[in-house]
């Protein structure tokens, strides 16, 4: 799995294409809460990321809080 990354700091007129990138793993960490989350990893650092198995969502710890980034339909 890949992320592409857009920085749209110049007000879309950006004529690079986007840095790839890539996790070490073909498969998210799942948790059923952020709290569980950490007492299984550790602190939570920015870019950590795992799927939180109760609310079927994508968690992405970012700037001191963890934020939604996707919702799946189980």
């Amino acid at each position: 799995m890949s992320t592409r990354i857009f920085d749209f700091a110049d007000g879309f007129t950006s004529a690079t294409n986007p840095a790839e990138t890539g996790t070490t793993s073909s498969k998210l960490a799942v948790y059923a809460s952020d709290a569980a989350f950490v007492t299984g990893e550790g602190t939570a650092e920015n870019g950590d990321i795992y799927y939180n198995s109760t609310d079927n969502k994508v968690r992405i710890y970012e700037n001191g809080a963890w934020v939604e980034n996707a919702s799946f339909e189980a």
